[in-house]
């Protein structure tokens, strides 16, 4: 995580004013970018300064009396045969339950002013639905979607509702100091005000499976003037090329964590080959075997396969292992245009014949 954390920034902000990049401290903590919750900062650097006291008290004490109190000769009698203290006793288990207690009052009120959402985030609602292992964001009073990445206004307070479809998820944002489950038939949510105009990391914080690691999301903050272009709706299918242009962006967003386009192996069939470019400019499938109801088929990939492919991946699994056991999470939402676009862009890689 961290390598992402300080990577170029030149590559991490990439708009106007940008914030500054994203450099883990001497303490593995990010400096307050853009959080609305400060009491995270002051309950880690307080547990902090608390392990490291009682370490050096604990590990002083035990080198003392190494030295103090070692046998000096073979016969030397024990110097005490008290075997407790009740008064010490009471002390280091007194102190220790107060220490934790004030650790967890302070937790449970952060954890509390994190999920109870103000009325005005809550007039601010966007939707985070993860999936093995993309993130697509529904956003609010406006119709599109985006995938991968998510679009927020600056200095206005906004609610995630969070959803899987599949297995357990997290939703952590570091640099906003809030980290949520997201629970499989269950809405959670959670809630901040972004401070800072920039660009931050979105993460998945509980394993979710073989491509969790790459299960990674991009926050944009900007200002209202930026947030009223929409600038997340780019989508464009005016003509087979633009189509093709933004398939591909869609393919980088929610299918290159499992699919390859160079015919390398991945948790799902490449998408090399799919197609064949004809003399006259049409394409025309090839021929697959697949499994349906765990009878093997031959088909010639066509539009139909693709879509029914996207939308119901257990019809057809492809006959050859390891993609016969399943495991793609289905896409029934993701509409007809944007479909026909990544079929465009499968389409583009195809080979002449």
């Amino acid at each position: 995580m961290f390598a992402l954390l300080t990577q170029d920034p030149a590559k991490i902000n990439h708009i106007e004013n940008p914030a500054p990049p994203q450099v883990v401290d001497a303490y593995g903590q990010l400096p307050k970018l853009a959080s609305t919750f400060d009491h995270v900062d002051g309950l880690f650097y307080f547990t902090y300064v608390v392990c490291i006291f009682f370490f050096v008290i604990i590990v002083g004490v035990i080198l003392f009396s190494m030295v103090k109190y070692r046998r000096k000769t073979w016969d030397q009698p024990a110097v005490s045969n008290v075997t407790h203290n009740t008064p010490l006793e009471v002390v280091w288990t007194v102190i220790p339950l107060i220490i934790v207690m004030i650790m967890f009052a302070w937790g449970f009120k952060g954890s509390m002013d994190m999920t109870t959402v103000p009325l005005e985030a809550s007039r601010n609602t966007y939707k985070a639905t993860a999936k093995q292992w993309n993130w697509t964001f529904t956003y609010p009073n406006h119709p599109s979607q985006s995938y991968g990445e998510v679009w927020m206004e600056v200095n206005k307070p906004a609610q995630f509702l969070l959803e899987s479809t599949d297995v357990l998820h997290a939703f952590y944002m570091p640099a906003m100091r809030v980290k949520r489950d997201v629970i499989p038939g269950r809405y959670q949510t959670v809630w901040f005000e972004p401070k800072e105009v920039g660009d931050y990391h979105l993460f998945c914080a509980e394993y979710c499976g073989d491509d969790h690691s790459k299960m990674y999301a991009k926050v944009h903050v900007v200002t209202a003037e930026e947030f009223a272009k929409a600038p997340w709706d780019t989508f464009d299918d005016s003509t087979p090329a633009a189509a093709a242009k933004s398939g591909e962006s869609l393919y980088k967003q929610l299918c290159v964590s499992c699919h390859s386009v160079n015919g390398a192996p991945g948790t799902g069939p490449s998408w090399k080959g799919l197609f064949a470019k004809n003399a006259d400019g049409t394409f025309t499938g090839r021929q697959r075997e697949v499994l349906v109801a765990g009878q093997k088929q031959t088909i010639t990939v066509d539009d139909a396969y693709v879509t029914e492919s996207i939308r119901q991946p257990m019809a057809k699994l492809v006959a050859e292992a390891p993609y016969d056991r399943g495991g793609m999470s289905a896409f029934p939402d993701l509409d007809d245009r944007k479909i026909k676009a990544l079929i465009e862009y499968m389409k583009s890689l195809a080979e002449a014949k």
